[in-house]
């Protein structure tokens, strides 16, 4: 039997790179990897309540979370609304979800008329465009500055973010809410 040529260690390297280099030729380039919002620690007041929902409480057959909601409550009712908006979060922003955030967002999309607006332009309905928008939140493009308002903003450690590697808040999208006298 033959034996097995032994390389050097950077002759071991150099062809573990040609290899590598050869594939990523085949295959393409990979996806960059998208980190969750929780991950890139948004500052402020809104992000600092975050839920982890279990996976039973994200099931929506029968013997589900939602199922029981449904069945107690009745099909709609805001309790199994409200169950069907955060099972449909946890699919955007991952295994954390910044809840007071995501519902302020919520709720300003919706009575600035944003999603209108957003669903006008793109041809998607309502429900579509919020869901972008969320999106784009779980991404760190958007957030939600203390005083209510939300902004466009970059996350730290890209190319564009704040000197220091921190959050750029680029535009104001959405002006803070004036609070009723």
């Amino acid at each position: 039997m033959a034996r097995k040529k032994k390389f050097a260690p950077g002759q071991r390297q150099a062809k573990e790179a040609t290899r590598r280099a050869a594939a990523a030729e085949r295959i393409g380039p990979r996806a960059p990897r998208i980190k969750s919002l929780h991950s890139l620690k948004p500052p402020g007041v809104w992000y600092e309540v975050w839920a982890t929902p279990t996976t039973e409480f994200l099931e929506r057959g029968p013997g589900s979370s939602l199922q029981d909601a449904v069945n107690k409550y009745g099909a709609d009712s805001q309790e199994a609304a409200t169950l069907r908006v955060f099972i449909d979060y946890a699919d955007i922003y991952g295994a954390k979800m910044p809840t007071l955030a995501s519902a302020h967002l919520d709720a300003l999309v919706r009575r600035s008329g944003m999603a209108t607006a957003l669903a006008g332009t793109t041809g998607a309905d309502e429900e579509e465009a919020l869901a972008s928008v969320h999106r784009l939140h779980a991404a760190g493009k958007l957030l939600v500055r203390d005083d209510g308002a939300v902004w466009l903003t970059v996350p730290p450690g890209t190319p564009f973010s704040a000197p220091g590697g921190q959050w750029a808040f680029v535009e104001e999208k959405i002006p803070a809410p004036v609070p009723a006298d």
